[in-house]
């Protein structure tokens, strides 16, 4: 069964008799599911101007740096590395502060991730039954690319967290999509990666991180712009709905 059919299966909401031994071949050693978490649990929609705009008034910084400093967090992500993957509040002020030429306190880095962790809600992408259902088959974590405590205090605001086992953060456990960080997170639950999927919406991180490790995983494309054909990856399904995976899994 190829990629296209299994896109096909989910939008017809329909399981065949060969689908439903596809599945059993393909996920039945599976006890453990992580998600990503912006964009995968949570739509993560352009930020909230008036957050960030919040935080520097507070501090008395000028509100209309908000999104000069947004993209320089942005592009700080991009410069984490295998030897040098773990999200540092220090490291992130260091950054900012030579990108955009200013001399900002730690208090901007704290005060953004607080109201983070405060105000973005935003949408949730499953529905409560779905993770409910499937937290009585798997032991369900997050890992995502971003402070532990910010993206914990997210789950919570939208009544989620007490499905989840853990959520792994990049500033304790390092960033996707690079094997260590993520074999250190298997070990701590000790788990193979035969028995784990990877569910998110990032081919470049999530889709890579299970690659690199050898476990399976799920790309979800909620605006049919994420099966980026530039990057090679393999051994991943596609859904457009995460509501779907009560079907898959």
């Amino acid at each position: 069964m190829n990629q296209e059919t299994l896109e096909m299966k989910y939008k017809d909401k329909t399981i065949s008799d060969s689908e439903k031994k596809w599945k059993k071949d393909n996920y039945s050693k599976i006890k453990n599911i992580f998600f990503d978490l912006d964009n995968t649990l949570i739509l993560d929609e352009k930020s909230d101007s008036e957050d960030y705009k919040e935080v520097l008034s507070n501090l008395g910084y000028d509100e209309d740096k908000y999104y000069e400093i947004y993209m320089a967090i942005d592009e700080y992500d991009k410069l984490l590395t295998e030897e040098n993957s773990f999200y540092n509040e220090n490291e992130m002020l260091k950054f900012i502060n030579k990108y955009l030429n200013e001399n900002y306190s730690l208090e901007l880095i704290e005060g953004i991730k607080n109201i983070i962790g405060k105000n973005w809600i935003k949408r949730p992408l499953i529905k409560e039954k779905t993770l409910e259902e499937l937290a009585t088959k798997y032991n369900l974590y997050v890992y995502t690319n971003y402070f532990e405590s910010c993206q914990s205090k997210r789950l919570e605001n939208i009544g989620y967290k007490r499905y989840f086992k853990k959520v792994f953060g990049a500033d304790k456990y390092g960033a996707k999509p690079y094997k260590t960080n993520f074999q250190n997170i298997l070990d701590e639950i000790d788990a193979k990666p035969e028995e784990c999927i990877m569910i998110g919406d990032t081919k470049r991180l999530d889709i890579l991180a299970a690659n690199n490790i050898g476990m399976k995983s799920i790309l979800f494309d909620f605006n049919g712009k994420r099966d980026d054909d530039e990057i090679e990856a393999k051994n991943y399904i596609v859904i457009n709905d995460m509501n779907d995976l009560r079907k898959i899994l």
